[in-house]
């Protein structure tokens, strides 16, 4: 059975199981047992609280998400905010993400001028084929931008425009790139200039 077809019917068993939580929680309130009902109140929080972080459902969480994933990246820890995503996955683990994260102009100052650790040693080779590399992408390369930068039947509006909008930015001077191609393809992209982080996934 497909791995993520398992990881459907695990989340549908959870559900299925908060929901009967749920209902002997108001049995117990009905009861009259109030602690014991506030005792499972508070694990229900905590356990909801700690699968809508991991799910980055709850606020904020996908912002920290991408803070550690920028900092493994570049070696800077910088806090940036949310201007597009998109996410696409089947239950056969096919799919594409893309997240695009605004910083402010002090990093993007720093991304400007680098120091030379930002281009020796980042990012480190868990987590890309390359280090960092001034754009515009090379000839060689251009097959990887393009495989990470699809429009797929029924795709329109602004998804289209932000794939565009990547492959301008990645063919022009000013930004840096990296990319990572085992299993599915990663691909990295900073612009000073318009003071953005772009990260895309893409497994097919």
């Amino acid at each position: 059975m497909d791995f993520y077809l398992i990881i459907l019917l695990v989340l549908i068993v959870l559900l299925v199981g908060l929901v009967i939580w749920i209902v002997q929680l108001f049995k117990l309130f009905k009861k009259g047992k109030k602690k014991l009902f506030a005792v499972q109140v508070s694990i229900l929080t905590v356990l909801v609280v700690f699968v809508t972080w991991e799910l980055q459902i709850f606020p904020l969480s996908k912002n920290f998400y991408i803070q550690d994933r920028t900092t493994a990246l570049t070696g800077m820890k910088f806090w940036s905010w949310g201007v597009f995503e998109h996410e696409e996955i089947s239950v056969r683990g096919e799919g594409y993400t893309l997240d695009i994260f605004k910083f402010n102009e002090e990093i993007a100052e720093y991304f400007r001028n680098p120091d030379k650790v930002f281009y020796e040693k980042f990012p480190p080779n868990e987590y890309a084929d390359i280090k960092w590399s001034k754009t515009p992408v090379i000839e060689s390369e251009q097959e990887i931008l393009e495989f990470v930068t699809p429009v797929y039947a029924g795709w329109k509006g602004e998804i289209v425009d932000r794939q565009d909008f990547i492959r301008q930015i990645a063919n022009q001077t000013g930004a840096y790139y990296s990319y990572d191609t085992g299993g599915s393809t990663n691909f990295y992209l900073i612009a000073p200039d318009q003071r953005l982080v772009i990260l895309i996934n893409h497994n097919m």
